[in-house]
Parts: structure tokens; C-alpha cells; sequence
């Protein structure tokens, strides 16, 4: 009998390992908890993307072109191997500039915004069945203006929302602004207006500046890889054919300024080439008017040619002469031109002159000057940038200055040179007469203004041809196009954040309330802190009815029946005495007495129920008596004239009765009546009339009573309740046992439910609930899911 005793001992000692299965099947007990929060999130995911506004992406691809690859077609193989020369940052930087953008707003009427006002929610609109413009120019509107339009049957309904002023329009056209609202409406088709009525939209106007600060942070530019020279504009809206519009604007946009930069050097050489046809026109009538008036005053008409050798030799020397002239004439124009600047202003190109190092420094101060008028508007004088730019310019106009003087020096020693030669030819024609001398030098004057004339007519002609032709230095790669799919909301995205939300949403409070949980719920709960004093039974926790009536009966035989697995063996045939004790009251230990004496009484035992609780007596209850005070063992033990067979009575159970002796009065000192004598020979007296002898005693924790009898039991059942006790108490109870304050203990689990996410689903169902009845009717409607089911074996 021992050896079988210490097999369950051991058997009872094994550690049961917490399987992954049970975890997630305490989780999926609560699966109505999951399937409701995965519904509410998918419901509200459902709403958002329902009523959200729906984003898409437009993009359009740009290359940039240099000036000679945009002029004519090259086969220079350097490219091939080079990095293209076009900065692209500041061409992006010029693409996302607020001066574009301001000509974009303006273009697109872009200033003024349309939003519709469902029931629901609010939306933008790009272009609503009619058109508000304001009446007002675009450098007046200084605020934000905001006023609801209501379309009716007879026209419009205006509210000014920051007033509260309110009018009517007749018709639906409003060509003069009434008072209070600087605006003008432009109905659009007839049948979209008459579709739209009982329609409520809100109109913001906004200044110029404020949208286009808006929308040039809109816009993103980006290259399309590390070297390439094609730049992406996106932009993100609602509507994609606006989102379009606006960038395929932009691109005109920044055309337009590249083109406009280009043919500012042409305007100012054709401006430049104008001003001095009026001066040479004037010299051409005074030389025409003067060499008309020699030839008059002194009887000429033709001159005769010369000899031919030295007319041959004196016209190379007048016509090297008059090359230096024509260039020192020139410089001196470029000259005067510089001197009469008061500020950056460019020069005019190619003029003539034949010293390719001026027309070089021209071309680069040119450069600058535009350079520093496009940076001078957005950066202002104060820019270190600019400062820096001013002072290269005021450098590089130094340096042209200094050499158009420098070149100057150099024609007015070779005409002093060709003079010098040229008198020395003419030394030849001294026998020339004089009027012939005067008249070729008439005509030299007259032929210099003339070719000047036609030289500077060449380059007006070539800088129109130029302002004509000139392109942009961009090639459109794609126009606009508005992705088919939406960047924002993404409703995967979303549908899957809004199941992951309603699974662990549930899932973290389940774990806060299982990690705030200190009551035990199963035996698992107690062996973790328990390992050497055996659980003999988890008693259900069942309702009134027969099916649970015949399984509490069955829990009750098997706690029975492993009760008498570690009742001490001895030879003697007196009866076993066993204490029913808790460590506080309403764990149950008054019920599990109760019964456990029904569950004996059915195994043919003779048994005696005694209520030793005088603080708290309740086994009264069960006997369906109202009053406390039914004598009983506090009587017996108090008034030495009783006798405690007297006081007994017996189940009213038609099979299977037991005797129940009460507790009796609620005594002033109960510990002190327990250490009565009379009490050491009750024990004595009971054990000979009764096989088994259940105490129902005090709760240890609250009262010493059940400490001070405790040596008179073979075996004490601790009974913890399932939901009430906490886990705390369980290293109580094993102080006690180790401490010999309790003998021979076991415990007891009671009210456990079997269905609940803390019970381990196996036991009772392939034990007494075998055949009983624990049916799915008794279970609620969620439990009998074959998933929790299966997570329950």
C-alpha cells in the first residue's frame, strides 16, 4: 500500500510543462473578443477609406539640354565620355521656385479653391459646374477670403462664414460683385448646374503668393539617376487630370523663363543697333549734304582715275587706314557704352570687332549680368551670393574697359603708323590737285559710315534671326501622367492594419488582465508553487440541474477516492477523521464537506459531518435550516450534560443518508472552547461509531481554531476556490504543511471551470463527466467552435 502510495506521489510531483496549444487556446476562448474588434477595425477601415480622399501621383520626365545640343546636331565623341556641364540643382531649384509657381497659379486660376460639403464629409474639387473668379487684382487680395455657396433653383445663396452676411443672386451668372462679396461666378453647362442643386460648396480665395508658396512645396523634382539629365516632376492630388494640367503648366513655364533669358541678349543688340542707326543716318545726310555742296561750289562732276600703279598703292594704304578707323570707331562705341552704365546692364555682342579676346570678355560679362538679374530678384542685395556676383561683375566690367582702351592704344599707334605711310604715298599725287584731295577724303568719310552702317545692319538681322529661332533648352520625355493606382489611402494597407489592430488589440488587453491575474484558476496554478503536496481533485463548477448534480457527485467520488490514497494506513478499524479547511472564508470548504460525505456515503461508508466553524457556521444551509442556533458540537462541548449523540441528525437523501452534527451557538471564545478535553474524547468517541469523520473547520488564515485541533486529523483537505484565492496563499498553505502545523495535507481546487480560458479542457470530460451529460447544450454558443476545440484536448 505504501509503495502504491509513493507511486502517486511521484506521479503527483511531475512537473506538467505549459504545452503551446494551451496558451493559445486560453487566447482563442475569447475568439468572440477577436472576431468583434476585427469587425469594428475592418468596419471603421471601411469608413475611412469610404469617405477619405483618394490620392494619386502625377509625373512628367524632362531632359535639359545644353545650348549646343540644342542648337544643332553634334558628333563631338567627348560627350560620350563626360559628365553632362548642366547643373542640375539649380535647375530644380529653379522648377520648384515660387516665381514659376505664381505664373502657374495665375495661369490655372489655381488661387481659388472649391470644396463640396456632403452630409458625410468634405471634399476638394478642381472644377464644380460653375467658375468663381474674384473681382479684385491679384496684388489686392492681401487675405484669405471664405464664403459658402448654396446653388438653388433661382441662382445662388452667398455666407460670408466669418460675417454671417448673407445674400441671394437671380440667375446664375454674376458679372458685378455685390456688396460684401469681391467676386464673379461664370455658370458652366446648363445640365450640370441643374444636377447640382441643393448643393453646398465652400470657396477660399487665397493670394497669389500664399498658393504658390503652397504649391511650390508641392511639387517634388528629382533627377532621374546620378549622371543622368532627365529630371521627374511629380506631383500628389485628388484629381488627377488638375495634378496634370498643373505640371504640363510648370513645364511650359520654365520653358517660357529659359526662353525669355536666351532672347534677352538678342533684344539688347537689336536695342543697341537702333539707337545708332539714328547717329550714322545723321552723319551719312551731313557727309552727303557736304560733298554736294564742294562739287557745287567748285564746278565737279566726276573725277578722273589715276595712274594706275600709284592709285593702286595710295587705295591699300587708305583701306588699312580705314580698317583701324572703322575699328577704333567701334571700341569707342563699346566704350561709351560701358562708361554710361549706372548698373549691370548687358552689352551688345558681336559687333565687329576684330580682337577676339573683347568679344570673349563681352560674352562672359553678358553671362554674369543674367546670371546676376536672376538671382538678384529671389536672393536681394544683401545675399552673400550676390555680393560675391557684384563684385565678379564690377571685376569683369574692369577688365573689359581696360582692354578696349588697351585695344584702342594699339589702333591709334597703327592709324599714327598708316598715316605716316599713307602721306608718303600721297607724296606721289602732290601734283594732284587739291579740290581732288578734298573731295577723296569726303567720300572716305562717306564709305566708313556707309559699310558701318551695313556692318551693324548685318548683326540687327542676325540677332532677330537669333530672337526668332530661339528654342527651349528642355526635350519633354513624357507629358503628365496620373497613376491609376492611389498613393494614399492604400486600402490593403489599411484592411491589414486594421485586422493586425483588432488582433492585437485584444490580444494586449488579454494579457494585461492575464498578467494582473493573481488568483489560481487550475491545478497548473498550483503546482507551479507546489510541488510536493498533491492536488486530489479540480471540482467543477456546475449549475442546479441533474447533468450537474450527477457530475458534482462524480467529482466528489474521485476526490474520495484519492483522499484515501494518502490517508495513513494503519491496522486499527476506527474511522478516519478528515479537516476540510481554507485559508480565508468563501473558498468552498463548507460545500466540499458537504459533499465529500455524500460521495462516501455512496461507497457504503458510515459518515459523520461536524461543523467545528463557530465564527461562521453554514453547513446549517444545506440542511435546509434557517437558524444558527440549532444546538450542536459548541453546546456539546460547553454544557457537560449533553450528550453529542443527541444533538446528530441525518440527511433527508432517500438513498444514501449521512449524519451532519452542526456547529451549534456562536460561542465568545471559540479557540478556548476547542481546547476542551471534551473535544480530544469526542474524537475518540466518533472514530468508533463512523467510518469517516469530515470537519468542516475555520479558515487558518483568519483564526487559529483550526491550528489548535489540527493534530487530531489523519488527513486535511485545503480547499482553494478557482477565481477567489489568490496565488499568494498557496506558499501559506505550504508553510503550514512544512511547519507540522497541518498534517498529512492535500489540496483541493474548487468551483474550476473546465470551459473557461484557464482550465486545461481534458479531466472531467474522460473522467466522472464520462456519460453524464456535459453536453454543448450546456456550453455557450462560442465555445463549441471546432478551433477552440481543437486547442482545448
Amino acid at each position: 500500500m505504501k509503495s502504491d502510495n509513493n507511486d502517486y506521489f511521484d506521479f503527483m510531483e511531475e512537473e506538467n510543462p505549459v504545452e503551446i496549444k494551451q496558451i493559445i487556446g486560453k487566447y482563442l476562448s475569447y475568439w468572440p473578443w477577436f472576431l468583434g474588434t476585427v469587425f469594428m477595425c475592418l468596419f471603421f477601415a471601411y469608413g475611412y477609406l469610404r469617405y477619405a480622399d483618394v490620392i494619386y501621383n502625377t509625373e512628367a520626365k524632362v531632359k535639359l539640354l545644353t545650348d549646343k545640343e540644342n542648337s544643332s546636331f553634334s558628333l563631338d565623341v567627348t560627350k560620350l565620355f563626360t559628365k553632362s556641364s548642366i547643373n542640375l540643382e539649380n535647375e530644380i531649384a529653379l522648377f520648384k521656385s515660387v516665381r514659376l509657381s505664381e505664373q502657374v497659379v495665375q495661369n490655372l486660376d489655381l488661387n481659388v479653391e472649391y470644396i463640396y460639403n456632403s452630409t458625410v464629409t468634405s471634399k476638394r474639387m478642381y472644377r464644380p459646374a460653375f467658375k468663381v473668379s474674384s473681382s479684385m487684382r491679384a496684388d489686392q487680395i492681401k487675405e484669405v477670403f471664405q464664403f459658402s455657396l448654396s446653388i438653388t433653383k433661382t441662382g445662388y445663396t452667398l455666407l460670408d462664414e466669418k460675417s454671417g452676411k448673407t445674400t441671394q443672386t437671380k440667375g446664375y451668372w454674376l458679372k458685378n460683385p455685390v456688396s460684401g462679396f469681391p467676386i464673379r461666378i461664370e455658370p458652366g453647362l446648363v445640365q450640370n448646374l441643374a444636377a447640382t442643386i441643393g448643393t453646398n460648396y465652400t470657396i477660399i480665395i487665397r493670394p497669389i503668393s500664399q498658393s504658390a508658396l503652397q504649391l511650390s512645396s508641392d511639387f517634388t523634382v528629382s533627377p532621374e539617376g546620378k549622371d543622368s539629365d532627365i529630371v521627374s516632376i511629380s506631383l500628389s492630388g485628388t484629381d488627377g487630370a488638375q495634378s496634370e494640367k498643373i505640371v504640363d503648366n510648370l513645364i511650359h513655364v520654365f520653358e517660357l523663363d529659359g526662353i525669355t533669358d536666351k532672347q534677352l541678349v538678342s533684344h539688347r543688340t537689336i536695342d543697341f543697333v537702333d539707337n545708332r542707326f539714328i547717329y550714322l543716318q545723321k552723319d551719312l545726310d551731313s557727309i552727303e549734304i557736304s560733298k554736294k555742296e564742294y562739287k557745287s561750289n567748285n564746278d565737279l562732276s566726276f573725277i578722273q582715275e589715276d595712274a594706275g600703279a600709284s592709285i593702286l598703292k595710295k587705295s591699300t594704304k587708305d583701306e588699312a587706314l580705314f580698317q583701324i578707323e572703322s575699328q577704333l570707331l567701334l571700341a569707342e562705341m563699346l566704350e561709351d557704352n560701358l562708361n554710361k552704365q549706372t548698373v549691370f546692364e548687358l552689352l551688345p555682342a558681336d559687333i565687329g570687332l576684330q580682337s577676339s579676346s573683347i568679344n570673349q570678355l563681352v560674352s562672359s560679362y553678358n553671362a554674369s549680368v543674367l546670371e546676376y538679374q536672376k538671382s538678384h530678384i529671389s536672393a536681394g542685395d544683401n545675399n552673400p551670393a550676390i555680393k560675391v556676383l557684384v563684385s565678379a561683375l564690377a571685376s569683369q566690367k574692369k577688365n573689359v574697359i581696360l582692354s578696349v582702351k588697351g585695344y584702342k592704344q594699339q589702333l591709334e599707334s597703327s592709324r599714327a603708323q598708316s598715316r605716316l605711310a599713307q602721306k608718303t604715298a600721297e607724296g606721289s599725287f602732290s601734283s594732284l590737285p587739291e579740290k581732288e584731295k578734298v573731295l577723296r577724303s569726303i567720300e572716305r568719310q562717306q564709305n566708313l559710315k556707309e559699310s558701318l552702317y551695313l556692318l551693324l545692319l548685318q548683326k540687327r538681322e542676325e540677332a532677330s534671326i537669333n530672337l526668332a529661332v530661339t528654342v527651349a533648352n528642355t526635350k519633354i520625355i513624357d507629358y503628365a501622367i496620373t497613376n491609376s493606382l492611389p498613393v494614399s489611402p492604400q486600402g490593403k494597407k489599411i484592411y491589414l492594419g486594421a485586422l493586425l489592430l483588432g488582433l492585437l488589440v485584444p490580444f494586449g488587453i488579454l494579457f494585461l488582465i492575464f498578467k494582473l491575474d493573481n488568483k489560481i484558476h487550475s491545478a497548473h496554478d498550483v503546482e507551479v508553487s507546489s510541488k510536493n503536496i498533491p492536488i486530489l481533485a479540480e471540482l467543477p463548477s456546475v449549475a442546479e440541474n441533474s447533468n450537474s448534480a450527477m457530475q458534482n457527485l462524480e467529482a466528489f467520488r474521485t476526490l474520495a477516492q484519492n483522499t484515501s490514497f494518502i490517508i495513513p494506513f494503519t491496522e486499527s478499524s476506527l474511522g478516519k477523521v478528515l479537516f476540510v479547511t481554507s485559508s480565508i472564508k468563501g473558498e468552498g470548504k463548507t460545500f466540499v464537506s458537504y459533499h465529500l460525505a455524500h460521495a462516501y456515503s455512496h461507497l457504503d461508508k458510515k459518515v459523520l459531518v461536524v461543523g467545528t466553524d463557530f465564527r461562521n457556521p453554514q453547513l446549517h444551509k444545506y440542511l435546509k435550516q434557517t437558524k444558527k442556533e440549532n444546538k450542536g458540537l459548541s453546546n456539546y462541548l460547553h454544557e457537560p450534560a449533553l450528550q453529542w449523540q443527541d444533538l446528530v441528525c441525518t440527511t433527508k437523501e432517500v438513498e444514501y443518508p449521512f449524519s451532519v452534527l452542526l456547529a451549534g451557538a456562536i460561542p465568545p471564545n471559540p479557540a478556548l472552547l476547542l481546547s476542551n478535553s471534551r473535544f480530544k474524547n469526542f474524537i475518540e468517541e466518533v472514530k468508533k461509531e463512523y467510518d469517516i469523520i469530515i470537519f468542516d473547520t475555520p479558515p487558518t488564515l483568519l483564526v487559529s481554531d483550526t491550528l489548535i485541533i489540527s493534530k487530531y486529523a489523519d488527513t486535511t483537505l485545503y480547499v482553494m476556490r478557482s477565481g477567489l484565492t489568490e496565488k499568494n496563499l498557496i506558499a501559506y498553505s505550504n508553510k503550514l504543511a512544512s511547519d507540522k502545523k497541518i498534517m498529512n495535507m492535500g489540496y483541493v481546487i474548487n468551483d474550476v471551470n473546465f470551459n473557461s480560458t484557464y482550465g486545461y479542457g481534458y479531466g472531467y470530460n474522460y473522467g466522472y463527466g464520462y456519460g453524464y451529460g456535459r453536453d454543448s447544450e450546456s456550453k455557450p454558443w462560442y465555445r463549441k467552435s471546432i478551433i477552440v476545440k481543437l486547442f482545448s484536448k
